[in-house]
């Protein structure tokens, strides 16, 4: 039994037909998928779909449906992993009930539906205080790009978006430059250090919304498998650390990357992030990393 996590995402076109193929392999229907248009997730194993599964929204009740795994992956808990991604996104999206149809229910989704069930109802209670979104940042260093987006966020979210950071390869030390502007701007730096990104991967690490690469080298590294499958975008911005010359030049530097992840932090906490649907949320998230920089001459 092979003990690797499988990777989820959001179904795109391309994914069309594996998912069709593995739903009528495993005797469920087809034939509706263009007209009912359910929000599938797939789970993937390097290039192998090994798993597909559905959520068809009316209103604030969700169908789950379409949950299948390839024969020769069942019993190793992938389908309760997308069952539980599943009703995540359902949570997320503001869903209050949960509906399962189903003949039998194999032991991935017992705790979802019994087997004597065909039809199943779970009622997703509304958090009184939901929990910010957590937003990870993540550079090479995590010295100065990292750091001031993390901050930023944690200002400009106003308690709904949870700054966080991180580094590839830490250096292990804030730069001076990036805490001091900081101060000057009035935003926290209490809790601010250089960390691996390791930390956010590990099994009691926070579940995950967003992830944003501000480096290229960050961008181009093999990501660990992150807890909450979240949302991901590279927002590539100028390393003012690597900045050589004067100390006027050297904060200049830092004050345009500053300038840069601040209008763009800016844009993304005022999406109506709850209101869109995955993929149009992805486009947004693309498009605001190809904002050009701030143009401090003027």
């Amino acid at each position: 039994m092979r003990l690797t996590v499988p990777r989820l995402r959001t179904a795109t076109a391309e994914d069309a037909e594996s998912i069709r193929i593995l739903l009528e392999r495993a005797g469920l229907p087809t034939s509706d998928l263009t007209s009912s248009k359910p929000e599938f997730i797939v789970a993937y194993e390097d290039a192998e779909l090994i798993g597909a599964g559905a959520l068809q929204r009316f209103e604030t009740i969700a169908l789950l449906r379409s949950v299948a795994v390839s024969s020769g992956r069942r019993g190793g808990g992938i389908g309760r992993l997308m069952v539980q991604e599943l009703e995540r996104r359902a949570r997320a999206a503001h869903v209050t009930q949960l509906v399962l149809l189903t003949q039998t229910a194999s032991e991935e989704f017992r705790s979802l539906c019994p087997t004597s069930a065909t039809c199943m109802s779970k009622t997703l209670a509304t958090p009184v205080a939901e929990r910010p979104c957590n937003v990870l940042f993540l550079c090479t260093g995590n010295s100065a790009r990292s750091i001031l987006a993390e901050s930023l966020i944690s200002h400009w979210g106003r308690g709904c978006f949870r700054g966080l950071s991180a580094g590839t390869h830490p250096r292990g030390a804030v730069h001076p430059v990036a805490l001091e502007l900081l101060r000057q701007m009035r935003l926290p730096t209490a809790a601010l250090r250089s960390k691996s990104w390791d930390e956010f991967a590990a099994p009691a690490a926070p579940p995950l919304d967003f992830v944003f690469t501000l480096c290229d080298q960050a961008a181009g590294e093999v990501c660990p498998y992150w807890p909450g499958q979240p949302m991901t975008a590279h927002w590539g911005v100028p390393d003012p650390a690597a900045v050589e010359g004067s100390e006027t030049q050297q904060w200049l530097a830092f004050r345009t990357a500053f300038r840069a992840l601040e209008n763009r932090i800016r844009i993304f906490t005022s999406l109506p992030i709850a209101s869109i649907d995955r993929l149009k949320l992805q486009q947004h998230l693309d498009a605001i990393g190809r904002m050009p920089a701030p143009d401090e001459s003027g």
